[in-house]
């Protein structure tokens, strides 16, 4: 019953996946939405067998996820253990962010090039919640508003393959700063402001400074990141 729970937070979760989707992919997302969850962590062995019963799937969709997940940097083959969700290093999340600066600043142009008034009212809620949740110091709350956030944003440029692209990797990034303590007094004085900024220039539909914006807050994110990793314990090599 755990198990099936946990396939059914991911497809009930912010992104709704195709009805004729592969098992394999279903894991796949699944693994990723509980990284971002934190239900998996960095540094945690998985096996097949736990996975297996987790997801109630068979082996073959199981491998076929691990094997991607490994491929893609995410997961460390542990001879005849499983497999270990990779730690986060600097030069990893420079790399990741490098890719989000590019792909997330290029939506941002797009969505104020597309916006409509609509979609200006459904980020305005969506902004409105995450403040709530923020000052009110319940970062479980905000974290998930925050990535809906985004997602609402990026979905009005029409690219879902550059959407694609912050699949994976990015969300074990989310995972990890989440798991720092993303929301310190600090980032509250920071990132909602940030967020404004984003949604003035999307409102006034100005496609240059919006994807500046996003390119900002992006960076910034990275920079908060980065100095949470310099001051965290590093994890745990007891697997």
């Amino acid at each position: 019953m755990a198990a099936k729970t946990a396939m059914g937070r991911y497809e009930q979760g912010a992104v709704t996946p195709p009805l004729n989707e592969p098992t394999y992919l279903r894991v796949k997302r699944a693994i990723i939405h509980d990284l971002v969850s934190r239900a998996i962590t960095p540094g945690q062995r998985l096996t097949i067998e736990e996975l297996t019963t987790r997801y109630q799937v068979s082996h073959m969709p199981i491998r076929e996820a691990l094997r991607q997940l490994e491929g893609e940097g995410i997961l460390k083959s542990l001879a005849h253990r499983g497999f270990r969700v990779e730690p986060m290093t600097e030069d990893y999340v420079r790399n990741i962010y490098d890719i989000r600066v590019g792909v997330e600043s290029m939506l941002g142009r797009r969505a104020a090039e597309r916006v409509t008034d609509a979609d200006l009212v459904a980020l305005e809620e969506i902004q409105t919640r995450y403040e709530h949740f923020v000052l009110a110091n319940q970062p479980s709350e905000a974290v998930q508003v925050n990535i809906a956030f985004h997602a609402r944003l990026y979905s009005i440029a029409g690219n879902p393959e550059a959407q694609q692209l912050l699949e994976g990797r990015t969300r074990l990034v989310w995972s990890v700063a989440d798991s720092l303590d993303r929301y310190s007094p600090y980032d509250r004085q920071q990132i909602i402001p940030e967020h404004r900024r984003i949604l003035t220039t999307l409102a006034a539909r100005q496609p240059t400074e919006c994807g500046q914006a996003v390119f900002d807050h992006v960076t910034n994110a990275r920079d908060r990141l980065l100095h949470r990793l310099r001051n965290a314990e590093p994890p745990s090599e007891d697997i």
